[in-house]
């Protein structure tokens, strides 16, 4: 199959979203963020019914006490118990998926497009895993106790996005090798990067903000066209 082919056939039978949503959102101070309402619905309604046109499955990851409420706001789609920590969620997505293909999409990030998903679901067909990353406007510098160390040119460098794809295999041996050597990072690519291995990089959007704090959230009713 094409990645021409790809990018328009929806959703890919071969294909699982999986959302990360078990966040307690202690640093918005608003209780679990998948489930704060903007237009009318929940984030994770909306960002569910994006990945239903994506992929053949979607499977949530949620807190405790709301496995209950995903039928009702999430038709079509799975849920299962997240764990404690990112890591722990996404190897449980992982476990619970069926399909080769995986691509995972943070609920934090709800404004990301469903074509810049399909993007990066065909990017990963070429070297096994793919990521979204924003370019900046600006040289990006390396600093080390107030020091700057060593600069980029803007065209050097991206900063992660969401979603990010993976071959389900090298995404289950990466998370092994992880869990065996102690590894913690912060993004799913990170750990693929450790292990040596290659990853595509796609342009990401600079409406595909994450919600993390307070500002991010006063921000937020700006952006509600592109929930949909």
């Amino acid at each position: 199959m094409t990645m021409q082919a790809i990018v328009k056939d929806t959703p890919l039978s071969d294909l699982s979203i999986l959302i990360p949503a078990a966040g307690s959102g202690e640093r918005m101070g608003r209780g679990p963020k998948a489930f704060l309402e903007l237009g009318g619905k929940p984030l994770v309604s909306w960002l569910a019914a994006k990945a239903r046109s994506v992929g053949s499955e979607v499977i949530i990851a949620v807190p405790p006490g709301m496995l209950g409420r995903l039928p009702a706001l999430c038709p079509g789609c799975r849920g299962i118990l997240g764990g404690t920590t990112r890591q722990e969620t996404i190897a449980r997505l992982v476990e619970a998926s069926t399909k080769p293909w995986l691509l995972v999409q943070d609920a934090a990030r709800p404004f990301a497009s469903t074509g810049l998903m399909r993007a990066v679901a065909a990017a990963a067909r070429i070297t096994g895993v793919a990521g979204a990353f924003l370019q900046p406007d600006v040289p990006v510098a390396r600093i080390e106790d107030d020091i700057v160390l060593e600069h980029f040119r803007s065209h050097q460098v991206g900063v992660f996005q969401a979603p990010q794809a993976f071959d389900r295999d090298i995404l289950k041996q990466v998370l092994a090798e992880a869990d065996s050597k102690g590894w913690s990072e912060q993004s799913t690519l990170q750990l693929v990067l450790r292990a040596g291995l290659p990853v595509r990089s796609v342009p990401g959007e600079r409406t595909n903000i994450k919600l993390t704090t307070e500002e991010d959230w006063a921000l937020a009713p700006s952006l509600k066209e592109w929930l949909a």
